[in-house]
């Protein structure tokens, strides 16, 4: 009886243990499914975060062989100028082309910061942008000597200040003025480029935002009154008929 009873309890032990391995079995099914699911969302998404800038770098190579081309095309046109042409829509060309510069400057800045595989590539083409946006700042002085001055240049210099409205300021600025004013905007926490640092030694600058009109320099924050009183004040000085805004603006 004893026998019987001790080999009955035993395969009830055994059963009870039969089923236990089995619920662990099906735990450990379920941790490697989670974790196989994981691993393929983890790369899926380093995939896509790759596919992405990818493409972002390829819009802005393509956009960095636009400018390229219209800079050789200016500097054509300036040597031509300088043959005794006609200066006539020169300035409205560069306009164009620095606008377009600019905004795709900035799209590339904002995936510069959080580019994660291409961060050096994208260093390297913010390099090219602010290279060519000098490029084209020396090229409109260099217009404005051959022909008659039609515009204001207007150079700002920025960091990363995130309460900064001075960006907020002079696209207003260029709203209202339009191709008469010509914006060039550097960052000046970009060190890897060292021609910005070359430029702000120039104007003696070294607080941000600063703002250059011709050869005016403010530093820190400047108000719209005193950046259109400057400005306008430019448009007198070259002879030109000056905007009816000049005229509209409190500029006390």
């Amino acid at each position: 009886m004893n026998q019987t009873g001790n080999h009955t309890t035993g395969q009830k032990i055994n059963t009870e243990g039969q089923k236990i391995n089995t619920g662990r079995n099906l735990s450990t099914k379920k941790y490697l499914v989670a974790f196989v699911l994981t691993i393929i969302i983890f790369t899926g998404g380093i995939f896509l975060g790759m596919l992405f800038e990818k493409v972002q770098l390829n819009s802005s190579e393509k956009t960095i062989l636009n400018e390229k081309v219209s800079l050789q095309s200016l500097q054509l046109q300036q040597k031509y100028i300088e043959s005794g042409t006609n200066c006539t829509g020169l300035n409205k060309v560069l306009q164009t082309n620095i606008n377009d510069l600019t905004r795709k400057m900035q799209e590339v800045a904002e995936y510069q910061k959080k580019a994660i595989f291409s961060q050096d590539k994208f260093d390297l083409q913010l390099r090219d942008y602010f290279l060519t946006e000098i490029q084209f700042f020396l090229i409109s002085q260099e217009i404005n000597k051959k022909c008659p001055k039609d515009n204001v240049n207007i150079l700002y210099f920025y960091d990363e200040n995130a309460f900064d409205t001075q960006g907020d300021i002079l696209d207003y600025v260029k709203k209202v003025f339009g191709d008469s004013v010509l914006i060039f905007s550097f960052d000046s926490a970009f060190k890897k480029e060292p021609m910005i640092d070359v430029l702000m030694a120039s104007y003696g600058i070294t607080k941000f935002p600063s703002v250059v009109i011709e050869e005016n320099v403010f530093q820190d924050h400047t108000s719209v009154e005193t950046i259109f009183k400057v400005v306008c004040d430019e448009f007198e000085s070259q002879g030109r008929k000056v905007p009816v805004k000049c005229a509209t603006v409190n500029l006390n």
